[in-house]
């Protein structure tokens, strides 16, 4: 089978395995786990490119400039970061950030399940160079975010293709062909979905509408997380009519304000049920009345959709 799972339960070892998937950066164990430093993972590769599941309970930092790789990241559980020169990306679970090649960077995180693969320059450069038009030189990817919210999905549509049809099946994941098509996919899906030197225009809408708009609701919602916030509200707080500010979501997370701030408290009531303790007198109720949550039932139908079981199971486990 093209998987190879493996276990490691020595820190050093562990610390030697993460330097060679991100392309020998340094790291630094800062807080041992409740199963200290063990790491489970799985890897396969489909020619040149890698591709790594990994579960980490250890908080862990990770700096320096990778070279030679272009590694995306799927965060499917825990709290992780990375940081490059413009801004720290806070990647919640369910989302992907890209670690781009020769920028330093600082990654971060704690009880960390993920998924990543590990794309070649060479390969990138030579998807770019394929294009109409072709593209000379390095290509250089701008910020570790997906250029919106429904390219992202193109991306997790793309990963779960290869993971569940290619990999799933011994005769597809050997075969030359099929390799040298996947791996030319996954190259051609992460030119498309992260912006770059080589990325298409989006066509602009009505107006100008500057991203500082929704970084300033985005601001907001963090700060007022454990309540309802309405649309009027967001929009005052970003300086832009209610209007202005459903036109920006939807160009630049493709959402709307109201369905983001919902989310966010969503994942922090998801955080609260798997730090929960039943025994201590926490309940689902509880948790989702902390984070403004008021009607239980959509609560929880709100979260089966997002996390893929009850909130109880979550705070149970």
């Amino acid at each position: 089978m093209p998987w190879q799972r493996y276990a490691m339960t020595d820190a050093d070892e562990v610390h030697a395995y993460l330097r060679t998937a991100f392309a020998d950066v340094n790291v630094v164990l800062s807080k041992l786990g409740s199963e200290g430093a063990k790491l489970r993972g799985m890897g396969a590769m489909l020619g040149d490119v890698a591709l790594h599941g990994l579960r980490y309970p250890a908080r862990i930092r990770l700096e320096g400039v990778p070279y030679g790789l272009v590694n995306i990241i799927h965060v499917r559980d825990g709290w992780f970061s990375v940081a490059d020169r413009s801004e720290v990306h806070r990647v919640a679970p369910g989302h992907v950030a890209l670690l781009p090649a020769e920028q330093m960077l600082e990654l971060e995180g704690e009880a960390v399940e993920s998924f990543m693969v590990g794309l070649p320059t060479a390969l990138v450069d030579e998807v770019a160079r394929s294009r109409p038009g072709g593209h000379c030189g390095r290509v250089r990817f701008a910020g570790t975010r997906p250029a919106s919210a429904g390219l992202e999905r193109h991306w997790l549509g793309t990963l779960a293709y290869v993971r569940q049809v290619v990999l799933a099946d011994v005769e597809l994941a050997t075969n030359p062909l099929i390799i040298g098509q996947v791996r030319h996919m996954l190259a051609t899906a992460a030119l498309a979905v992260f912006p770059s030197t080589v990325s298409v225009p989006a066509p602009r809408g009505p107006g100008v509408v500057s991203p500082s708009v929704v970084r300033r609701a985005m601001d907001h919602v963090e700060a007022h997380s454990d309540r309802y916030v309405s649309l009027a509200e967001l929009a005052a707080a970003a300086g832009v009519s209610a209007r202005g500010l459903q036109y920006a979501f939807r160009r630049y997370q493709d959402t709307t304000p109201t369905r983001y701030a919902r989310r966010v408290r969503l994942d922090r009531a998801h955080q609260d049920l798997r730090n929960g303790d039943p025994a201590a007198g926490d309940t689902v109720t509880a948790i989702a009345a902390r984070w403004g949550f008021m009607d239980p039932k959509r609560f929880a139908t709100d979260y089966r959709a997002a996390y893929g079981q009850p909130p109880s199971h979550t705070l149970r486990s």
